[in-house]
């Protein structure tokens, strides 16, 4: 499991889970992926955090911080 913020940003904008996947350029799927902490690509987290307006370590957790 990967720890990340990307629900609790999402729910602050609001978001909905299709529209932050548009925003991102992804699939709704791979966002559902990344909420439950399954394994997605690093560039997919990157384009995920842009979308969201946050850095990239403010929203993925890394393992040493885990």
């Amino acid at each position: 499991m990967k720890k990340n913020k990307v629900r609790q940003f999402r729910e602050a904008i609001p978001l909905s889970i299709a529209e932050l996947a548009r925003r991102a350029g992804l699939a709704p799927q791979t966002v559902t992926k990344m909420e439950k902490g399954l394994p997605t690509r690093k560039y997919s987290e990157l384009k995920v955090a842009k979308a969201l307006q946050k850095n990239y370590e403010d929203v993925f957790i890394s393992d040493k911080e885990a």
